[in-house]
């Protein structure tokens, strides 16, 4: 898709540009523990909310994990997710779940649901002056209502079916001391067939997204 591939990257790239200094009595850099950023209020902030839109890209998992090599399609998600952390775990992780819903649409598909749930890991991440930036990993089930033209010659390829296939999300997300509850997220948003173990399918499908989440 022409004007994606600089798009994406451009977004991600200037995420972390920002003015930087660590907060009083804390390090510059370190590996957080806890969450950094906790309010005045020394409020926990367990639920949140992501809002994000994406686009398809060809090739495998792994392909589309380098967002700025990507052959991006002119097809399209844009969904949101709803999330809770259950346990801090130690060493700065955290365990929680997450549900969400989607439209899929472009050019090449029909327009199609998609709605996934599963258990997110996620760490408070490595902290650079008043801006965080956290790993996480989501990993579940999916089910749309029909199949993007991309999972259909998967399909026809595997002789499968892609209707309920497992659900990946890695990400990183962005988030300044400023403005504690609100993140800039990427996440892959890959739906798998795990080698043959869901509906016979080997890929199913894979977004590069960007969006917001916010934490409450």
């Amino acid at each position: 898709m022409f004007g994606a591939k600089p798009l994406v990257s451009a977004i991600l790239f200037l995420a972390p540009a920002s003015s930087l200094h660590a907060g009083d009595g804390a390090p510059f850099v370190y590996i957080a523990t806890q969450d950094p950023f906790v309010s005045s209020e020394g409020q926990v902030r367990l639920n949140d909310v992501h809002v994000f839109g994406g686009v398809f890209g060809e090739g495998s998992f792994g392909d589309n994990l380098q967002f700025w090599n990507v052959d991006y399609t002119d097809n399209y998600l844009v969904g949101a997710a709803f999330g809770r952390d259950f346990r801090e775990l130690g060493a700065g992780f955290v365990l929680g779940g997450v549900a969400g819903a989607a439209i899929r649409f472009g050019d090449d598909d029909e327009t199609t649901g998609e709605v996934w749930a599963g258990l997110r890991l996620r760490h408070h991440g490595l902290v650079i002056g008043d801006l965080a930036i956290a790993p996480a990993v989501t990993v579940g089930l999916s089910a749309v209502t029909g199949p993007t033209e991309i999972e259909r010659l998967r399909e026809i390829s595997r002789d499968g079916d892609a209707t309920l296939l497992g659900f990946v999300g890695p990400e990183l997300s962005f988030r300044l001391r400023q403005i504690p509850d609100l993140e800039l997220v990427y996440q892959l948003h890959h739906r798998s067939g795990a080698n043959g173990f869901f509906g016979d399918m080997a890929e199913g499908s894979n977004a590069n997204t960007i969006g917001l989440r916010y934490r409450f």
